[in-house]
């Protein structure tokens, strides 16, 4: 009776771990063609990678223009490459006039399905992906993504992630995509206070760390002989400073949302400047304070000798 009843559990235990094989195997019998829209702010921009077993034969720079062909009916196409992968071809096209509206964070981009994938067969499997700053809200044709079928996926790094799998002729039937988002402006207010104090933490930093350097090495001016050493050892915290500040403007979205809400130039100055900053401060705070604690060793020495 025993045996009977481990016979069966372990016949359960199998079927279960069969079953999300078998699920994984369907879901790669059919190679799906994946298209990324990246609503990123400067660099809007298309990434079609097609599984080299579809290209039926057909030249890798035909394909490039084929597609471009039917993006350049609609937007102006900036620039254009491919890639070969390992099992798929990675075709990039730069859109300059992604957006129908830009203004005081709100945006509006209208998709034509037929021109984004309507070069590619009905019944073909399709991935589109969406990708926007963690800092934004979007909504697709007035609704909520998951209502048509878009899973939000979990990101780290800068972008929010949606995608949507199924037949190109499904994608086809909603015809156009109309994305409206908006910039959150108090996350943005908020993060962008905290990626700014950041300039003031290396500021304290700096000032603590090189007097202490000071102080050490007047006390005991045989450590001058070490100097390098301390001064690279002291440098350490300012150096994590610039390192923690460059991961949370990643992390936390303010590398795609500054491109979103402002103009060319202002965006790369609000990402590039503190973090300029912090690398400014670093040397120039140690460098003056290597002099001072050199003239004051030379005025300590003239004194003694006098």
């Amino acid at each position: 009776m025993k045996k009977s009843r481990l016979s069966l559990i372990l016949f359960f235990l199998v079927v279960i771990m069969l079953y999300p094989m078998s699920t994984i195997a369907k879901t790669f019998d059919k190679d799906a063609v994946e298209v990324d829209i990246c609503i990123i702010g400067g660099d809007n921009h298309f990434v079609y990678k097609i599984p080299k077993n579809l290209h039926s034969n057909k030249p890798y720079y035909e394909m490039k223009n084929h597609i471009e062909s039917s993006l350049a009916s609609h937007w102006k196409v900036e620039d254009a490459h491919y890639e070969a992968n390992q099992s798929n071809v990675a075709y990039t096209f730069f859109i300059k006039d992604l957006f129908q509206e830009k203004h005081d964070g709100q945006m509006k981009v209208a998709i034509p399905y037929s021109i984004l994938v309507g070069m590619f067969g009905k019944d073909e499997a399709i991935e589109l992906r969406i990708l926007a700053s963690k800092l934004t809200n979007w909504k697709v044709n007035a609704n909520d993504w998951a209502t048509l079928g878009f899973v939000e996926q979990l990101t780290l790094l800068s972008d929010q992630e949606y995608v949507y799998e199924g037949a190109v002729d499904e994608l086809l039937q909603q015809r156009v995509g109309h994305f409206d988002g908006a910039v959150m402006k108090n996350k943005l207010v908020l993060h962008s206070i905290i990626y700014f104090s950041f300039i003031l933490i290396q500021l304290l930093a700096c000032i603590i760390l090189s007097r202490r350097l000071k102080r050490r090495i007047i006390k005991d001016p045989e450590n001058m002989h070490h100097f390098r050493k301390l001064n690279y050892m002291y440098q350490i915290i300012p150096i994590l400073i610039i390192v923690v500040q460059i991961v949370f403007l990643i992390m936390s979205g303010l590398l795609t949302a500054f491109g979103l809400y402002f103009n060319p130039g202002i965006d790369l100055l609000f990402i590039v400047g503190p973090i300029l900053m912090n690398i400014i401060l670093l040397p120039m705070f140690f460098v003056i304070t290597e002099s001072e604690i050199t003239k004051e060793l030379e005025n300590n020495t003239f004194g003694s000798n006098m």
